[in-house]
This record gives C-alpha cells, sequence and structure tokens, in this order.
C-alpha cells in the first residue's frame, strides 16, 4: 500500500510542503550513543527554540523539528 501522502495526493489534496528542519542526525551504528543522550539533546533544542515541536524522526534517525502548529492552523 502506498505511503498515506501519495493517497491524499491521488484524492485531490495537496500535500504541504515540510517544514521540518533536522538538529542532529544520529548514526545508528554508534554503540556509544544512548536514549539519555537523545532525550538531553532534545531538550536543548526545545529551549533553544521554544516555537518548535521537537521529535525524534525513525525514518531519518534524527532529531527534528518544525513550527508548532496554532489551534487555528490545526482546525483547517
Amino acid at each position: 500500500m502506498p505511503p498515506a501522502r501519495y493517497l491524499m495526493a491521488s484524492a485531490g489534496h495537496r500535500p504541504e510542503k515540510s517544514e521540518k528542519t533536522v538538529h542532529l542526525r544520529i548514526d545508528p551504528n554508534d554503540e556509544s550513543t544512548t536514549l539519555e543522550d537523545v532525550l538531553a539533546k532534545i531538550s536543548e533544542i526545545q529551549r533553544k527554540h521554544p516555537d518548535r515541536e521537537v521529535f525524534f524522526d525513525g525514518d531519518e534517525y534524527a532529531i527534528c523539528s518544525r513550527p508548532k502548529r496554532t489551534k487555528a492552523a490545526a482546525v483547517h
């Protein structure tokens, strides 16, 4: 089954341009990186960018962020 973004596009909806920013890529083969390291880096990025939603992107194996959506934007 194709990813949802393709299903949405074929249904007449235009996928929104991603405003995702990659802050830190993590080497999945580096066994010295701990979950505590990743969570500390996420907290640091959240403090530096309070206007952004910070998250771990498992597909890219990276800590990323995107602009926080306002309640009005989330409804539409």
